[in-house]
């Protein structure tokens, strides 16, 4: 499924989480303008972290060609700090298990070239200097989007196994949990839209067990699912 990337756990103090860092930072810094700047820098390199990645894991995807840093996530742990999410939205339906088998999958961004159809400012993308930047993004770069995306949910929910969650909570447009359950993924709402955010997010909630069996029967023709649908496939490169 995911023969062209690389899909890997970065530590902090190591390269690949300050690339990482770095990836989040032109994403939802710079471009989406949904996180302000904390002017952190490394190397000249500016990075974007808050007080969750101490509780986190984190996941970097690289393409196995060029090396570039194509996409990213994060699962937030329980902790005595409790999740992001539960701090920005209201949550008017809480799961009904204990604190510490609940995780938050947040951060996720897909680098601009493997975008579709989507606004730059409304896009999850990888900003680059007009020396650094790569020719115009191919017909393959662009089918690789849904690959690489999917690919982050997967390395994130075997995650949430690992670290032994029953749910997962998630702040998203509706268009993007529309399609996630579209393809088998039963994202359920867990709080009202926050119009306030731009653009309008909503909190929702997913059981970790259903996603082994997505994976299992449909992880091989779930990009093919993605790209059949240029609207929503815009939804999900967007998350």
């Amino acid at each position: 499924m995911e023969k062209n990337f690389e899909y890997s756990i970065v530590m902090p103090g190591s390269r690949a989480y300050r690339d990482y860092l770095a990836l989040r930072h032109t994403v939802f810094c710079e471009e989406l303008k949904r996180v302000p700047s904390i002017n952190r820098f490394l190397s000249d390199v500016p990075l974007e972290s808050d007080a969750y990645d101490a509780h986190s894991v984190h996941v970097l995807c690289r393409s196995l060609e060029t090396g570039t840093a194509v996409g990213c996530s994060r699962l937030i742990l329980p902790s005595a700090k409790g999740l992001s999410i539960t701090s920005r939205y209201p949550m008017s339906h809480q799961v009904a298990i204990s604190s510490n088998q609940i995780g938050e999958i947040g951060r996720l961004a897909i680098a601009k070239e493997l975008r579709r159809n989507r606004g730059e400012l409304s896009s999850a993308g990888l900003h680059q200097t007009s020396s650094q930047r790569p020719h115009a993004a191919s017909a393959s770069d662009k089918q690789d989007g849904p690959l690489v995306a999917m690919g982050l949910y997967n390395e994130i929910f075997k995650l949430a196994n690992k670290y032994g969650l029953a749910h997962c909570y998630a702040a998203m447009e509706p268009s993007l949990a529309r399609l996630l359950t579209r393809i088998g993924f039963p994202f359920q709402v867990a709080g009202p839209l926050n119009s306030a955010v731009q653009p309008p997010r909503q909190p929702y909630s997913i059981e970790v067990h259903v996603t082994k069996t997505v994976f299992a029967n449909r992880g091989t023709c779930l990009p093919l699912c993605i790209s059949r649908d240029s609207h929503l496939n815009a939804s999900l490169l967007a998350a």
